[in-house]
């Protein structure tokens, strides 16, 4: 791949978080997935491969926009038409969040099977090798918060047989198992509940992220998870001080058992999504700066990037570290290698 300067670059690019399958160009339009659009900034199958990204998390969730949506999401000036297939549901019945779950998981699984010679959902360990061997790019499939699997271990087993690979604990307030980052009056820990689920995913090969975890449930996850754990998208505390930010705490004992912290850069997307010309030197200024101030804390091994469904960055990012005088192979680790290391502890072998 070659960066922005000219430079080519061979190590593998992880985006631990890059494609929103809950926005409504997925729910509302349903985006051919394998076909280049390029006249937005938004991930698709090509402009990954195009940007140099070998491995991306792909993420769903219980959201669903009604009727009273869709003309409001077709007058913002990010909308781009999708391929008018048929309504993810056909009636105004309520959904449960299970259903909300599946439907959007299908959707994106649907695009996966329509273009196996450009993709490969991984399941396991061994696939993100056969998408690396094949030149394909390796997807993952998570999803938000625990109110669509709830109290039920098989639930949560069933959506691990159909891929689900990762899971972000709590979203906003409190759950069954554990309280979300806003969720501050509390100051619990974990449930018996939460406590059991976690160990659920453990041995169902699902990846854990604390990215909307409060403080005190983020500490008892990691030191209760028999592997490491992520946190998919936080900027550090000590630098953008808002609850949903890790603090030096959390981060510490997430890098101590392994685990890593994606930054997400703070780099604005163009008015109306359009396709980024470049990027704002004191944005990257500012990614290495969190990058920097994360590996002081974690060590280089603890830190990685989730872009927050903004990967059409992540050459610049790279060329930025670059520049900042990291090594390659500190870049290499930073940019996909500790995120692959991850991956290959907690996947099924």
């Amino acid at each position: 791949m070659k960066l922005p300067s000219g430079r080519v670059w061979s190590h593998p690019l992880c985006d631990m978080l890059g494609l929103n399958l809950t926005h409504p160009r997925f729910v509302i339009d349903d985006v051919d997935l394998g076909k280049k659009d390029a006249s937005g900034c938004r991930g698709d199958f090509p402009k990954f491969a195009e940007w140099g990204i070998g491995v991306v998390m792909c993420k769903g969730g219980a959201a669903y926009y009604d009727e009273n949506y869709t003309p409001l999401w077709r007058e913002a000036s990010e909308w781009r038409p999708g391929r008018g297939s048929e309504d993810m549901f056909l009636s105004l019945a309520i959904k449960s969040p299970t259903q909300l779950v599946l439907g959007v998981l299908d959707r994106f699984l649907l695009n996966v099977e329509a273009y196996p010679e450009q993709v490969t959902l991984v399941r396991t360990a061994g696939d993100l090798d056969t998408a690396a061997t094949e030149g394909k790019l390796a997807v993952l499939m998570g999803a938000n918060r625990s109110d669509w699997f709830g109290d039920g271990p098989g639930v949560l087993r069933m959506f691990a047989r159909l891929g689900l690979r990762m899971v972000t604990i709590g979203q906003a307030t409190r759950e069954l198992g554990w309280d979300a980052s806003n969720e501050t009056r509390s100051g619990g820990r974990m449930t018996e509940l939460g406590v059991r689920m976690i160990r659920e995913m453990n041995e169902a090969g699902i990846l854990i992220d604390l990215a909307h975890s409060n403080d005190p449930c983020a500490l008892d996850v990691i030191e209760v998870s028999q592997v490491p754990v992520v946190d998919s998208h936080s900027n550090p505390r000590a630098l953008v001080g808002v609850d949903r930010s890790a603090p030096d705490e959390v981060m510490r004992a997430l890098a101590k058992r392994g685990g890593v912290l994606g930054i997400p850069p703070p780099i604005t997307r163009p008015a109306g999504d359009a396709p980024y010309q470049g990027v704002e030197p004191a944005e990257l200024q500012e990614t290495v700066v969190q990058v920097q101030y994360a590996v002081d804390i974690m060590g280089i091994d603890g830190v990685g990037i989730g872009t927050h469904f903004n990967s059409a960055v992540l050459p610049w990012v790279v060329e930025a570290l670059l520049d900042a005088s990291f090594s390659e192979q500190d870049v290499g680790k930073i940019c996909g290698g500790n995120y692959l290391r991850v991956l290959r502890e907690v996947l099924p072998a």
